[in-house]
């Protein structure tokens, strides 16, 4: 064979190769923006803790219906396979178990109600840096089964997450090398049985935003990205007595030293810029705020997230649908219960409330918001093309009117006395209106 035909040859084996890598990455980021608004089915499968674990009726057809009349699109089911995995070689993993029933209805009820789905392995694997070589027979075989088992499940619709919040620190050290090198292991036994599905995978130290700091992505192309986002632990986590530690109630959202606000941004500024610097798919995985904070402070936090959600197009799963983190005021599930900020910040139930501007009629007004601290307060400056009288409404989170006033158009200033917070400005004519979300702090 001459030099010529040899490096054509090679040159065409390395197209083929990075044609493949590239379509498998965009396969990945496709399903990964299907994803869309999702709900964890939390305390369920994966709550061993419970006496009557796991339970037959935590979630029902029925329920997921509630969902998807939300605008939910798809679900995330936490289960915990180390219960039904033995501990010692050859590793049996049970699928004789109820607990595999209770997933295949699941399954069943997503592609009735044309949901997708992420098989989620939660709680139960204690993985670190000094234990990993003895763990990972036991990890790779259980995805070998489940892989086996769920091969031909449309690829489309159903995705497997290897491990829920790898490395939280209580557990002890587990750096990000290590838990790539047993990553690797446990996708190298999906993928002989599928290379079709999609892979969920996530950095250590408890998916943490923070944690995608110099993080280096897989080899494995057909791979999606998740994270979480509990930041500030202390007011998300706040109340709650089955957390270590418990965090005292009454801690509110912004606080006064901005540090809260920072932490918030921090996180995600690291998933961005891992996004941006490797074109990965990235989804955020897990968010959400204890009921016993206070409305306001509860309202200010999921606006803040929702905002960024909506700025990044980022595809989302909440925790939890009724219970610690419920979006719902008390009396069920429903239009009616939903807390409004949180119908609002995540567009449920069809609202469009949440964008930055909204056009009732022809585009031929225009309308600017410059918002400026003052002493108690802010100052409003608005500035405009109309050529007849307007009225201007601030609305706080709850979507409780704090001050409205009708005003000349034209340039305008005003001084409002309001707290540090969110807060929404309506602009609107007789067929004009305007929405602009503003931030005092």
């Amino acid at each position: 064979m001459s030099d010529k035909y040899f490096y054509t040859l090679v040159l065409l084996i390395f197209s083929a190769l990075f044609a493949r890598d590239v379509e498998a990455q965009s396969v990945a980021q496709k399903r990964c923006d299907a994803f869309g608004k999702g709900q964890n089915l939390s305390n369920w499968l994966e709550a061993t803790w419970q006496n009557n674990w796991p339970t037959p009726t935590g979630y029902t057809k029925a329920s997921l219906q509630k969902m998807k009349d939300a605008g939910i699109t798809s679900l995330r089911l936490p289960i915990n396979f180390a219960m039904v995995t033995d501990t010692a070689a050859p590793y049996a993993v049970n699928e004789n178990h109820v607990i595999f029933s209770r997933i295949d209805s699941v399954i069943a009820w997503c592609t009735e109600l044309d949901m997708m789905l992420i098989i989620d392995n939660h709680h139960g694997w204690n993985i670190v840096n000094t234990n990993w070589r003895k763990q990972a027979p036991r990890f790779a075989h259980l995805w070998a089964v489940l892989s086996n088992r769920y091969k031909n499940l449309d690829p489309e619709r159903f995705t497997f997450e290897l491990l829920n919040e790898p490395g939280i620190p209580a557990n002890g050290v587990l750096d990000n090398d290590t838990l790539s090198a047993m990553f690797a292991i446990a996708i190298d036994s999906i993928r002989k049985n599928t290379t079709a599905h999609s892979i969920i995978v996530s950095p250590s130290f408890g998916s943490w935003g923070l944690a995608y700091e110099n993080y280096t992505p897989l080899t494995d192309t057909n791979l999606i990205y998740t994270w979480h986002l509990y930041d500030p632990i202390n007011f998300t986590h706040q109340g709650f007595s089955w957390n270590n530690p418990v965090y005292p109630t009454g801690i509110k959202y912004p606080d006064n030293s901005n540090m809260y606000e920072a932490a918030l941004a921090l996180s995600w500024q690291h998933v961005l810029h891992f996004q941006d610097s490797f074109q990965k798919p990235i989804f955020l995985g897990e968010f959400g705020v204890s009921h016993y904070a206070d409305t306001v402070s509860r309202c200010n936090w999921i606006e803040y997230v929702g905002t960024k959600i909506l700025q990044h197009n980022i595809s989302w799963f909440y925790w939890d649908w009724g219970i610690d983190f419920t979006m719902f005021n008390a009396g069920g599930i429903s239009e009616n219960n939903i807390i409004p900020c949180f119908k609002r910040a995540l567009r449920l139930y069809g609202d469009t409330t949440f964008t930055s501007i909204q056009n009732l009629s022809e585009n031929k007004y225009s309308v600017d918001v410059f918002p400026s601290i003052v002493e108690n307060g802010m100052q409003l400056a608005i500035q405009n093309n109309f050529n007849k009288p307007f009225t201007i409404q601030l609305v706080g989170t709850l979507g409780n009117s704090l001050w409205q006033q009708k005003l000349q158009g034209g340039f305008n200033q005003i001084n409002i006395d309001v707290p540090k917070g969110f807060y929404f400005v309506l602009v609107e004519t007789d067929n004009y209106k305007m929405t602009k979300r503003i931030v005092v702090q």
